[in-house]
């Protein structure tokens, strides 16, 4: 134990969520009431899925003035069961962590020491920053991890900075979980998202830690949770994505539609001067399209000015823009292709580059 982690007095509830783990529940015990020091006030939460393996019989069996066994009957969820641990706790500071022992409960009184010195909201058990690691994963599984990070980087921007938004060995304030508690619709895994997310705690920092293989049982890692996860993800986004896809599609319209005006109202800028016509029909969807992000897509992340915003805009998808520009003239000039389809090839081409900038660069998460 470090001297800081010596100095401190605290308090913490550690929320046990399980589900069939009746092989590793008393060994869990054994190992936190190792790991905590005499100047740590704790209290640990079992919350029970009523599995089919009694794991919450066992619990039971083993219970002491410091333990509290919930057994949900006909309700489940990973994520819900947390919830509901936290919501049920006694203490100041709430620890997450699995029962098959992949989070080592030698790590809590770091967690809890980055807790009280830096007055953290969230203090998170990070495999990935210097001085963590994963023990026992193949790489198709650390892939399938790496992956879920990304996908959560770039969609939630509360997530962001993190080296791992994925864990589910984390520390959590109580009251700002309480105070949110509204606003909270856990579903799936990873219920860290859901309180980075919904919560907007103000201080969040990382501790790093080495994450263990299973002792008995097996992963729920399946395609469903895999699926589920995808599916938190874009809720907490506020589907997000689809927005995107809908404005850009009618910006496509707009897009297209300016082009044909140009052949009839100017027609050398549709014809003889296509990179002008071009380029006239792509400021006009940018236009449109910052419009519809400013009131629809992108409405509760408006920091700054409008006109700050706007040339912002111009900026996050010039790459975009200038993908879909030379595209649609090369299109045109080398392969004489017809205005229209080369302009909406190049609009295609352009399309995921602008997502990628308008997501992380002009309506980006508040400084």
């Amino acid at each position: 134990m470090t001297k800081k982690e010596n100095r401190i007095f605290a308090e913490i509830s550690i929320v046990v969520p399980t589900y069939n783990e009746k092989e590793n529940i008393e060994i869990l015990f054994s190992e936190i009431k190792k790991a905590m020091p005499s100047n740590i006030d704790y209290e640990i939460i079992v919350v029970d899925d009523n599995s089919p393996d009694k794991t919450w019989e066992k619990a039971l069996e083993l219970m002491t003035n410091t333990v509290t066994v919930i057994r949900r009957v006909n309700i489940k969820g990973l994520s819900t069961a947390i919830l509901d641990g936290i919501l049920f706790s006694a203490k100041k500071y709430v620890i997450v962590l699995d029962a098959d022992l992949q989070h080592p409960p030698q790590y809590i009184p770091k967690l809890l020491a980055e807790a009280v010195e830096k007055d953290a909201d969230v203090v998170i058990g990070s495999r990935y920053m210097k001085g963590g690691g994963v023990e026992g994963w193949s790489k198709t599984r650390l892939l399938i991890s790496k992956g879920a990070s990304l996908i959560a980087k770039l969609l939630l921007p509360s997530t962001r900075g993190l080296t791992d938004p994925m864990s589910g060995f984390f520390l959590v304030k109580k009251e700002i979980v309480v105070r949110n508690k509204e606003k909270l619709n856990p579903y799936g895994y990873k219920v860290l998202l859901e309180i980075l997310e919904r919560c907007k705690p103000n201080k969040v920092v990382e501790v790093p830690y080495t994450f263990k293989p299973r002792l008995y049982g097996k992963s729920k890692l399946g395609a469903k949770v895999i699926v589920e996860y995808i599916i938190h993800v874009l809720k907490l986004s506020g589907w997000r994505p689809f927005k995107f896809i809908a404005v850009g599609a009618a910006g496509t319209v707009v897009n297209l539609v300016t082009l044909l005006l140009l052949k009839y109202v100017a027609s050398p800028l549709y014809l003889d001067y296509f990179f002008i016509g071009s380029a006239i029909a792509i400021e006009v969807s940018v236009l449109f399209n910052f419009a519809l992000h400013e009131t629809w897509t992108f409405k509760d992340r408006l920091y700054g000015t409008r006109i700050r915003r706007l040339a912002l805009f111009h900026l996050s998808v010039f790459p975009s823009a200038i993908a879909q520009y030379i595209s649609a003239v090369s299109l045109r000039y080398g392969l004489s292709i017809n205005p229209i389809i080369a302009q909406l090839i190049g609009i295609l081409i352009g399309f995921p580059i602008n997502y990628v900038f308008s997501e992380l660069g002009i309506w980006k998460k508040k400084a």
